[in-house]
């Protein structure tokens, strides 16, 4: 304790010419030139200014790379054809309905079908499907928007082919009106049926889907989800009404049974949320021992479509085309 009240230099003796002189304030200083007091400056003793540069901020980066979004639709069309081309296939396999009625369902079993509802349920998901288009089409970021929701749909497409051609259940409603089995399969059958259904973008509200078998898991239910937006409140709750009543309409149909809606779900949200999880966190987008996201088969697809945007999209629209913000800048300049 002695030791640590000692003062670290000693003080200087009263003649020294180095001794302060400074006075209460302490602007006074004691000089060896002129023996002379002056007015100590603003700035200390020894100070220096040095210029350093500004730091540089890396702002996130959005390249819109539209050759990826174009890729990426590419695959989903793809997808989606390979899909078709499985319920084609699955239609000849389908077990006949006058003979195999539909499997037990305790909501198919204790509710009658309405044939009109499965038209309820599409007309929703052409209003909710053409909405949420638009909203796409006026965000700023727009190819990246649509570069994620055509990967994600090309994943739901290729399970959805996976799943209905390995495992072919019993037709859930008698009253659907079918086409007749051809009794066999050919390259050129397969074609026209995948083109009629193309042309009905695989809905029955126009009288294209008229081929059965298409039960795991619900491609309206995966439509009906994925088109609720989350941030945006009043249109998530909106759309998010328009999806139960879509679904539930579908159930009052017998379009599915309740386990291809529950599945449905299941899926679309899970890949949904994995694969936004990884685009909005830079520290996943790379193979680790400890991200076990990383270890999805698509990962790899993932990185190379995601790889250069560096942070979470802002919520922020703009108007799409060029020409009239031309014409208002030169008016203004003008």
């Amino acid at each position: 304790d002695l030791y640590q009240r000692q003062p670290l230099l000693p003080n200087p003796a009263k003649g020294d010419k180095w001794h302060s002189i400074h006075s209460s304030t302490g602007k006074e200083y004691y000089d060896e030139d002129d023996d002379s007091t002056i007015e100590k400056g603003s700035e200390r003793n020894g100070h220096i200014s040095i210029d350093l540069p500004a730091p540089i901020r890396e702002e996130p980066r959005f390249p819109q790379e539209r050759w990826k979004t174009f890729l990426a639709a590419i695959i989903m069309i793809l997808n989606f054809i390979l899909t078709l081309t499985s319920l084609s296939l699955v239609h000849e396999r389908v077990p006949d309905k006058e003979v195999y009625g539909p499997l037990p369902d305790v909501f198919l079993d204790n509710v009658p079908a309405y044939d009109w509802a499965l038209d309820v349920s599409e007309y929703i998901i052409i209003i909710c499907v053409n909405s949420c288009i638009i909203a796409m089409v006026f965000h700023k970021h727009r190819f990246i928007v649509f570069r994620r929701i055509f990967l994600i749909m090309s994943l739901l497409y290729m399970y959805r082919a996976i799943t209905m051609y390995v495992t072919v259940l019993p037709i859930s409603n008698k009253t659907y009106p079918c086409s007749p089995k051809a009794n066999g399969t050919s390259p050129l059958m397969i074609a026209k049926r995948v083109v009629q259904l193309m042309s009905g973008f695989g809905l029955s509200v126009n009288g294209k889907h008229t081929y059965c078998g298409d039960f795991i898991y619900s491609g309206h239910t995966v439509v009906l989800v994925f088109n609720t937006p989350k941030k945006i409140y009043v249109v998530h709750w909106l759309y998010w009404i328009l999806g139960c009543i879509g679904v539930i309409m579908l159930e009052l149909s017998h379009g599915h049974y309740s386990v291809d809606v529950i599945i449905a779900y299941y899926v679309t949200t899970r890949i949904f949320w994995t694969y936004h999880t990884l685009a909005n966190n830079a520290s996943l987008k790379q193979y680790s021992g400890n991200n076990l996201l990383g270890r999805e088969w698509w990962f790899g697809m993932f990185l190379y479509f995601e790889g250069n945007v560096t942070a979470p999209l802002p919520r922020q629209f703009n108007w799409p085309l060029p020409w009239p913000r031309k014409w208002h800048l030169k008016s203004r300049d003008s």
